[in-house]
């Protein structure tokens, strides 16, 4: 059975148009680049959704489509925001963008393990892995420049004289044009450098040898194996490899492969054995004035092309060639018989008309100049130097605008040229072409012309530069931002403030007393967090903090009501609840599918039916639910579980974690609550409190001072969720021993 995808879409009264919203065109595609046939997608109308982009049906119709009305979705779908998929063999139900995206990679990489799919999740398996709360770079991806992209298709429609509209490119285009102009980061740089400057000379070495055999093609000359590109460069526009040049190289390369296609074979069939052009997979392409040598190696991988380049000074390679004998020329490690000197006189007997004699003498001069610091990685893609997921996703979301704009890219080269560098490149990858073709999309229209700022001004930037734009919002990471390191004087400044406000915090009484432990017992194995991977050191002081939150819910649920675990890891909490309350239902919802699965695997043997697992972001749960609880969700996500226990009018139990993780995001700010906002608390001040308050490890003289810390953050929430009309208490896990971050917040609404 085939598991259902469901995305925002409808179809148009005649029956040959699908509309749909970014998020679910970018699901399309990403299915067409995997060859996967593994799912089933329901497209929902639903009024709310922004169905910006529209495909063909009969482009269409290998993939199997229904659609529906919101109301006969399943109502465990209804819990979470599209779009989602469901699992019902496994009571699981994943939602979001990146989250959908990675599992159709990893399940498609299971069935055609040749195609090495999961190279496309990059080092680590680690693309758009991180949630959009603490990662700056998936919350570009999947939420900011979204937003941006669909705001300007939404402008492009409402305008009547789409001549005369200036459109405004916001901070988020800047972000990623600034992204593109950083160095790349590579792991284990130094190892990687010296591999791509070994294949480097060799590939390089191998060209020379192979010179009289080289069929030239202009002033580009190929071989079975390598290709070198020699060509002087143009005095007109400095001593650089442009980016047209290698783009319009790209572009031969792949035109040439697809020459030698069968028209059946060709298109998006990446499972075919002429996916890659057979005539190159190492490239090298060397270019020379009289100062300078600029020698860059392209790798063709499965999934794009992997760039390294080389710049040195004319200068620096003939001095070291001065410096040797010529004896030393052996270096080189040429093969005997065949040194740098017969090379050259072989191209001396050839056709010396544009002969590349003295460029050959000049690239053995500098295979002996050449150091792992030379290497230089090219910036060619969104994470780096390979092809990833967010490369796939931000050329969906580009495509999409610029055929709303009738692919008319007027002076957006001009504000975001490495943005349009870098879509030019991607459109002449031969699997985009193929996936792009088959969707019935004009590809060939994004290869892009530089504009200049005065040629048809469309676009107008919403900020002058990313300086306009806090150095905090411009951070793009796959992981969470830097906690905030305070001073000393910093901690002492904010707790006098607020000692001189009369701001204390106020301890209560957990609802069951001192009656907070539990028989385990009396309970099956799996229930026992020792089943769930928890080492034996940490096991006894993770039941005690289990028994304080476990009863705490106890005293709060009616038979009936639904209980959220949020951030629930590998469920101890979410398991010990159902098994306790199995008049309740049971949602665990967590973001990292490893912990889930795990989960599944206890729930599975305790024969519970009771439970449902949500692979999501906290924000993309907007079901109703009676109970909501948290045992220490890191930072920020506590008080988004606080917040969605308000906007359901829940009751909380939440154990908070990790102050000194506390981040404003696009979802929530700090201070919380009115009273220290009255009292002046700034968000630096805060985050001061926050480092301060994770200082309370056992045995340091500063414990009693994170503790107050702790208490006042978790006052702050405990005042801003009165003001929500909670009866709340703050209080303390028993023993307090069991764990340092022992505070515990238990809340009911009034109503």
């Amino acid at each position: 059975m085939k598991a259902k995808i469901y995305l925002h879409g409808d179809e148009s009264a005649d029956g040959c148009t699908l509309h749909c919203s970014l998020s679910s065109t970018v699901i399309i595609f990403l299915i067409r680049y995997c060859q996967t046939h593994q799912f089933e997608l329901v497209f929902v109308t639903d009024r709310n959704s922004s169905n910006c982009c529209s495909l063909q049906l009969k482009c269409l119709t290998d993939l199997k489509i229904q659609f529906s009305l919101w109301y006969d979705v399943p109502s465990l779908v209804q819990n979470v925001q599209l779009p989602s998929l469901y699992q019902p063999h496994m009571s699981l139900v994943r939602s979001g963008l990146c989250v959908l995206l990675r599992h159709i990679v990893q399940e498609a990489d299971k069935t055609f393990p040749e195609l090495k799919l999961i190279d496309v999740l990059g080092f680590r398996e680690g693309s758009m892995k991180m949630c959009s709360e603490v990662s700056g770079w998936t919350k570009l991806c999947e939420v900011d420049l979204a937003q941006s992209i669909l705001e300007l298709i939404n402008s492009t429609k409402n305008a009547k004289d789409l001549k005369n509209q200036k459109l405004p490119l916001s901070c988020h285009f800047l972000k990623l044009e600034s992204h593109f102009h950083k160095k790349c980061r590579v792991h284990n740089d130094n190892r990687q450098r010296r591999a791509e400057l070994n294949r480097l000379k060799k590939g390089l070495i191998q060209c020379i040898k192979k010179g009289l055999n080289l069929k030239r093609l202009e002033n580009e000359f190929y071989t079975c194996e390598d290709c070198i590109v020699l060509s002087p460069v143009n005095k007109t526009i400095g001593n650089r490899i442009s980016d047209e040049v290698n783009d319009r190289t790209n572009a031969e390369f792949n035109d040439r492969a697809n020459a030698e296609t069968n028209d059946t074979q060709r298109g998006f069939n990446v499972n075919n054995s002429n996916f890659l052009p057979h005539i190159a997979k190492v490239a090298l392409k060397v270019t020379t004035d009289n100062s300078v040598v600029i020698l860059e190696q392209a790798v063709h991988l499965k999934h794009g092309i992997r760039r390294v380049r080389i710049k040195k000074q004319l200068g620096d390679i003939r001095a070291v060639r001065k410096e040797k004998k010529m004896s030393d020329r052996a270096s080189c490690n040429l093969s005997d018989g065949n040194d740098c000197k017969d090379i050259q006189i072989q191209h001396h007997n050839g056709d010396t008309e544009n002969s590349c004699f003295d460029l050959t003498s000049d690239i053995c001069n500098l295979l002996e100049a050449l150091t792992v610091e030379d290497v230089e990685y090219v910036h060619a893609y969104t994470e780096g130097i390979e092809m990833t997921l967010a490369d796939l996703i931000l050329f969906v979301y580009f495509y999409c605008l610029l055929e709303a704009l009738d692919f008319n890219s007027s002076n957006l080269g001009h504000y975001v040229p490495a943005i349009m560098s870098w879509l030019t490149h991607m459109s002449t990858l031969t699997t985009i072409v193929g996936v792009s073709e088959s969707l019935g999309w004009e590809v060939g229209c994004l290869v892009t012309h530089p504009s200049t700022a005065g040629a048809d001004e469309m676009f107008v930037l919403a900020v002058e530069s990313t300086s306009a734009v806090d150095d905090d919002e411009m951070e793009l990471s796959r992981c969470a931002k830097m906690k905030h390191r305070a001073l000393k004087s910093d901690i002492a400044d904010i707790l006098t403030k607020l000692k001189d406000s009369n701001v204390t915090p106020l301890k209560g009484n957990h609802p069951c007393g001192d009656q907070v432990h539990l028989n385990w017992s009396c309970m099956p194995a799996d229930v026992h967090p020792k089943e769930g991977d928890v080492p034996e050191s940490r096991m006894f002081r993770k039941c005690e903090q289990l028994e304080n939150l476990a009863t705490a819910v106890q005293a709060l649920a009616k038979p009936g009501d639904i209980l959220v675990d949020f951030c629930s890891g590998g469920g101890h909490l979410g398991i010990l609840m159902a098994y306790l309350l199995q008049d309740c239902n049971v949602f665990l919802v967590e973001n990292k599918e490893e912990s889930l699965l795990k989960a599944c695997s206890r729930i599975t043997s305790l024969g519970l039916q009771n439970v449902t697992l949500y692979q999501c972001n906290l924000d993309y749960f907007i079901g109703k639910f009676d109970v909501g609880t948290s045992l220490h969700a890191c930072g920020s996500a506590t008080d988004m579980v606080l917040q969605l226990c308000q906007d359901a009018q829940a009751s909380f139990v939440v154990c908070p974690c990790c102050y000194g993780s506390i981040q404003k995001t696009h979802l929530m700010s700090y201070p919380r609550s009115q009273l220290f906002i009255q009292h002046a608390v700034t968000y630096k001040e805060y985050l001061t409190l926050g480092h301060a308050a994770d200082q309370t490890e056992h045995n340091i003289t500063i414990e009693e001072r994170g503790h107050l810390c702790m208490d006042l953050i978790d006052t702050d929430r405990l005042h801003n969720a009165q003001q929500m009309g909670y009866l709340v208490t703050l209080t303390s896990l028993q023993p307090l021993s069991c764990t340092p971050k022992n505070n515990l917040l238990i809340g009911k609404h009034n109503s």
